[in-house]
């Protein structure tokens, strides 16, 4: 059963009382994560953020396109249950879930630890800086990117000893790739719509 609430960061629920989550429009399109059982709440966000991430999202489909068994599965702003003691349910801009995890699938949410979390830098940089490395290295998970579209710039992340550390750090002249997914190739110039802006 399904609850109208008022949302407010910082308000203490459960995984069950957060699923069950049944907002009033216009604000059933904000972007909700629950950080050790309290609600986070996120504004909608920009045109720009969500231009980079379609541009992402096409390039992982192309690659995935080129196998008969694609290597990896993707999925934008699903639900992620983190392996932790209190509960972590973030919402990563991209997942990437390479085959051979065995983390749970269902149509509400992953359960366990992504190989690759993209985050694309929101209004509440020091949250995706900060917390979320320590949430995603917490977790275990090989990788994290941040796309800093001010910047123009996509820092890449490893996990070493439980800690990130920083592999590269990109600008919109370079391609990305990763070692988990040999054959990946992401021109940034692209993701950064270079060429591409609608006229103003």
């Amino acid at each position: 059963m399904t609850t109208t609430i008022e949302p407010r960061t910082g308000m203490q629920l459960s995984v069950a009382e957060f699923m069950d989550l049944d907002l009033p429009e216009p604000d059933d399109k904000l972007k909700l994560e629950l950080d050790d059982g309290k609600l986070y709440i996120m504004p909608r966000p920009r045109i720009a953020h969500q231009r980079t991430q379609g541009k992402l999202i096409q390039h992982f489909f192309n690659f995935q396109d080129s196998f008969e068994e694609p290597p990896c599965e993707v999925h934008l702003d699903v639900i992620v249950a983190l392996p932790s003691e209190l509960p972590r349910l973030f919402a990563p801009d991209l997942s990437v879930i390479l085959r051979g995890n065995d983390v749970g699938i269902s149509d509400r949410m992953i359960e366990g630890a992504p190989d690759i979390v993209v985050e694309i830098l929101s209004s509440d940089r020091n949250r995706d800086l900060v917390r979320k490395r320590q949430v995603y290295a917490e977790a275990g998970i090989p990788e994290y990117w941040i796309f800093d579209e001010r910047n123009e710039t996509a820092t890449l992340l490893d996990l070493r000893d439980g800690q990130y550390v920083e592999r590269t750090r990109l600008t919109a002249e370079d391609t990305l790739t990763t070692p988990l997914l040999p054959g990946l190739e992401i021109p940034l110039a692209d993701v950064f719509q270079h060429r591409s802006q609608p006229a103003r």
